[in-house]
């Protein structure tokens, strides 16, 4: 999978170290910070496809290497999965990627009682909407033209990604979805639960706020029994469409 990522970037003239994208200048501006591509993050337990395959997409990176080979697919790969992610708890600012985590744990867990918040990032994969980053201050937020020129690469990336479960995290992805998938049909009549299709294969997309908008994401989070409640929904999906079976969580 990371060699059919890394060919499909190349391709789209969006591979870190042979950036040839069309748009780069508009998105650049006058951005003395800016820094290209970053690969989506495919964990090993993902790609072979251990458990059902759950990728998250959310907005920019918020921050990218000026060194363009840490931003290849197997670079990405070997940075998340040195990472700890006990060492991010109560830091405010790596609060996205925590509860990213968090939330893998919750879904993921339903079909491997196994796995634990410390493991869980060997089984997930992350993208983001925008590829490139501004590297503004305090990972804030890049501009709407990275989001919207880069959109048309979305499918083809996800083709290769080949996602069972889609979670967006804030309006940027919410929006590419829809605009590319449309809407989809509602999950137990669940305002953030849809089936999708995706290359003709079912996905059970859940929309999410972004972790960093804290009230939004916490209400989300913990209202109506919360992460278990989609992680019932997912499970039992799965189990309608045929995932492969894997280790259920003891009762």
């Amino acid at each position: 999978m990371l060699e059919a990522l890394e060919r499909y970037y190349r391709e789209q003239g969006i591979l870190s170290t042979a950036f040839s994208c069309s748009r780069q200048d508009d998105c650049k501006g006058d951005c003395p910070t800016f820094t290209g591509p970053k690969s989506a993050f495919v964990s090993p337990g993902y790609e072979r496809r251990d458990l059902p395959r759950l990728l998250f997409l959310s907005l920019d990176s918020g921050g990218g290497s000026p060194n363009a080979g840490d931003r290849l697919p197997e670079a990405v790969r070997r940075e998340e999965m040195e990472f700890s992610v006990l060492s991010l708890r109560g830091k405010e600012k790596s609060w996205h990627w925590y509860r990213t985590h968090e939330l893998a744990w919750y879904i993921l867990r339903r079909f491997d009682a196994d796995i634990d918040l410390k493991n869980v990032k060997g089984y997930f994969a992350h993208t983001n909407s925008a590829k490139c980053s501004m590297n503004k201050t305090g990972n804030d937020l890049a501009d709407e033209r990275l989001f919207l020129n880069c959109r048309p690469y979305l499918s083809g990336e996800l083709s290769v990604l080949c996602p069972d479960i889609l979670v967006t995290q804030g309006q940027w992805g919410k929006s590419a979805i829809t605009e590319i998938y449309g809407s989809g049909e509602s999950v137990q009549n669940d305002a953030y639960a849809s089936r999708i299709d995706i290359d003709n294969r079912p996905v059970f997309w859940l929309h999410t706020s972004h972790p960093g908008r804290f009230g939004d994401f916490n209400r989300q989070r913990s209202g109506g029994q919360g992460w278990e409640k989609y992680a019932d929904m997912i499970h039992e999906f799965g189990s309608a469409c045929g995932w492969p079976k894997t280790t259920p969580l003891s009762e």
